[in-house]
């Protein structure tokens, strides 16, 4: 075997270029850091906005409220975060006797040696939705002034970052002390949670034309992305109206306050998920587990369904709970009938809507769990309150599947038409003849040259751009 020939005296290789990755991050580090935080501004000011908003009512405090107003900022902000995946952890050192419950030992059957009046700790764990879709709308109309000014990729990634370093700050913010209590809000799952919404929202919008002209060449891709829109936007409606039944009968209880009713607006998509799983004949289970001064002791298990409604209210309200439960039916049935190309697509919005439905499902509920004593709690335990996910399937699969089978017949009946066909994505196509099915034809032009009648155009015919054959008493055209 021959050995490779040594390089020349004074030969160098070149140096090796720098990678794709570095490339790209070189690029965000050299962008326009400016116009990222302008887009940012505008989910930033949302949260910050929600919370002073949360913050102003005094909750019942009096004229001399215990806890201030800038104390009230940090805690709604510590709510707020949850949006993101933040906690909401408070811990408390009393000095209370036991609670009223006898020794340790009462609770060394299930919780082990524990003294309630030691240090005590209570976790919640309540995910504003509304928060949560607020902000990636907010994200969404800085994202778009980002487009207009040509950014890309990079420009994502510069919102990205400036938008979960505001949550940062703000969750290091919002970790009040109060007397002998202390909030944590858990900072770091609150930025990583919204810095992974932040990169998935803006680069779909700053990526729009590119996963546009991608999704034109793959047919089948686009009509699954184009199903999903259209789960989302049913999604969308049947909250919006779930929303405003479970509200509006919320502030029509005797006893609640102004106060109430402003702590429930970020919960309004938790509370429609709630009205939805009840009106399609599910139920919300609540569990309490251990023993507590205000709750009492042992295990509770219940739920609420459209039996426990009709006892509670009225068969009216039954009624209308079936009424909500039909129409969210028809929403999702029609507007897959409209907007879908064939049959095919309009179970995949069915099937989308339904997943989407069970996963918001299993994320409204609310979960606490204590140990000691914390404020009006003192014992040991947890408390969960949630819509049935198994009973969200069952019903849900009904109730979507029937309103997908039968939707596009009402929609027929109702004069609505077929389903429309699914566009092209190479543009109208001609047909066997060079007739594009359906478009416009414009006349000949006078005195062109027409082939006689069976005559098909040969090498030497009019050619689209070569002019025509002019008249008898015109000149010829280039």
């Amino acid at each position: 075997m021959t050995r490779p020939a040594a390089p020349p005296p004074g030969y160098a290789p070149a140096p090796a270029g720098p990678s794709p990755l570095g490339v790209f991050f070189g690029r965000v580090a050299r962008g326009d850091w400016a116009g990222s935080v302008k887009g940012a501004l505008w989910p930033t000011g949302l949260i910050v906005g929600l919370a002073v908003a949360l913050a102003i009512p005094s909750y019942g405090q009096g004229d001399d409220p215990a806890v201030g107003w800038s104390d009230r900022l940090r805690i709604a902000l510590a709510m707020l975060l949850q949006a993101f995946g933040g906690g909401f952890d408070v811990t408390a050192v009393s000095s209370g006797g036991r609670g009223g419950y006898g020794g340790a030992s009462d609770y060394g059957d299930t919780y082990g040696d524990f003294d309630p009046g030691g240090q005590g700790q209570m976790s919640l764990s309540l995910i504003p939705l509304t928060v949560t879709v607020l902000w990636i709308g907010a994200l969404i109309i800085g994202a778009r002034a980002v487009r207009r000014q040509g950014g890309g990729l990079d420009a994502a990634v510069r919102v990205s970052a400036v938008a979960a370093a505001a949550v940062l700050v703000l969750g290091l913010y919002a970790q009040p002390e109060i007397e002998d209590l202390s909030i944590h809000s858990s900072p770091v799952l609150a930025t990583l949670g919204a810095l992974a919404l932040s990169l998935v929202t803006t680069g779909a919008v700053l990526q729009r034309d590119v996963a546009a002209a991608w999704l034109a060449q793959r047919p089948g891709t686009l009509s699954l992305v184009r199903a999903c829109g259209t789960a989302v936007r049913a999604l969308g409606a049947v909250l919006l109206l779930c929303g405003l039944v479970g509200y509006i009968t919320f502030a029509a209880q005797d006893g609640v306050t102004g106060e109430a009713m402003l702590v429930a607006l970020p919960l309004l998509p938790n509370i429609a998920l709630m009205v939805l799983s009840v009106s399609w004949g599910g139920s919300v289970e609540y569990d309490v587990q251990g023993r507590a001064d205000l709750i009492g002791s042992g295990t509770d298990h219940g739920a609420f369904g459209l039996g426990e409604l009709s006892d509670a209210a009225n068969d009216w309200a039954l009624v209308g709970a079936l009424a909500t439960g039909l129409v969210s039916a028809l929403i999702v049935g029609v507007l897959a009938a409209r907007r879908s190309a064939d049959r095919r697509e309009q179970v995949t919005v069915g099937g989308v809507f339904l997943v989407a439905y069970l996963v918001l499902t299993g994320m409204s509920g609310l979960s606490m769990e204590y140990t000691g004593s914390v404020a009006e709690f003192t014992g040991a335990g947890n408390l969960e309150f949630a819509p049935s996910v198994a009973d969200a399937l069952l019903f849900g699969l009904l109730w979507v599947g029937g309103a997908v089978l039968v939707a596009p017949y009402l929609v027929r009946m109702t004069g609505g038409g077929g389903t429309p066909a699914a566009p092209s994505p190479y543009g109208p196509q001609p047909g066997p003849y060079g007739a594009v099915p359906g478009q416009y034809t414009p006349p000949p032009t006078p005195g062109a040259y027409t082939p006689p009648p069976g005559t098909a155009p040969g090498p030497y015919g009019p050619q689209p751009g070569q002019g025509h054959y002019p008249g008898p008493d015109g000149p010829r055209a280039h």
